[in-house]
């Protein structure tokens, strides 16, 4: 999030988004699932791409590594 002066927090520009998000490969044409450790980083990025910048296939893994760590040995894939 960039700051908006005396209008407190807002969002970097849509233009600004898209290139943040292109250089980590995110693009509107790719199925994308946010995840963090409890799910609120990761609704902020739902958010930012699906609602701001009409990414049509975007996904929120609500809960995200606690959840899904809970179980002893769960599969992992690094990479």
């Amino acid at each position: 999030m960039g700051t908006g002066g005396q209008r407190g927090w807002a969002f970097k520009s849509a233009d600004d988004l898209k290139e943040l998000y292109a250089r980590k490969g995110i693009t509107p044409d790719r199925e994308i699932i946010a995840y963090c450790r409890i799910g609120e980083r990761s609704s902020h990025t739902w958010f930012a791409l699906h609602e701001l910048l009409g990414y049509p296939d975007v996904k929120n893994y609500d809960g995200s590594w606690t959840e899904y760590d809970s179980p002893v040995r769960a599969p992992v894939e690094m990479g």
